[in-house]
């Protein structure tokens, strides 16, 4: 039975400033893919991977989750330093909204599912690679739940929201709050 939409509760969600750790992003592209560096002739290409900062997610009355939130386009090169060149920077507040069949391009999730936090642009909140796992992702500026986070910030929401995601967002109550952010600089592994 689907609930009421007016007993539906405003869930608030905020991606601070505040960093909580390193993680471990692929730089990214949709054409090109993860980025890959090559080892020479007849070995595979490795992935060239980048630690960049973790930044603590809020949901308000709730859960506090790990993050990536600033990542690497893949455009071919690979130095040691190399300053973040895609995330969400300023200051804003977003009513997201659900797409249930979104999948990671880099891994197996458990639970489908993404926030859009910008209407027509690629800009998520969506599960993360976990660390515990050894796993890493290609990573192009979504704000992405990370080390096994995923599934309880969702189970967060909904039971703060008294519905499914689906329901939360048909209902325009989940509201996400960016503050805002320098750029960090990403150090090659």
């Amino acid at each position: 039975m689907t609930p009421d939409p007016a007993l539906i509760r405003t869930v608030e969600v905020r991606v601070t400033a505040t960093r909580v750790g390193m993680g471990r992003i692929v730089p990214y592209d949709h054409h090109q893919g993860l980025q890959r560096q090559s080892l020479g002739p007849g070995l595979p290409p490795r992935l060239v991977v980048y630690a960049v900062p973790l930044y603590q997610v809020l949901v308000v009355g709730a859960g506090r989750y790990k993050a990536v939130r600033f990542a690497l386009r893949n455009n071919g090169s690979s130095p040691e330093v190399r300053g973040c060149d895609t995330g969400l920077a300023h200051l804003r507040t977003c009513e997201p909204t659900w797409i249930p069949s979104y999948r990671p391009h880099s891994f197996f999730t458990p639970r489908l599912g993404a926030w859009r936090l910008i209407p027509h642009q690629g800009f998520l909140i969506h599960e993360g690679a976990d660390s515990n796992l050894g796993r890493v992702g290609g990573s192009l500026g979504c704000v992405e739940i990370v080390d096994g986070g995923w599934v309880p910030f969702l189970e967060d929401i909904e039971r703060l929201g008294g519905g499914t995601c689906a329901e939360i967002s048909a209902a325009r109550k989940l509201v996400v709050k960016i503050e805002p952010a320098i750029y960090p600089t990403a150090m090659r592994e």
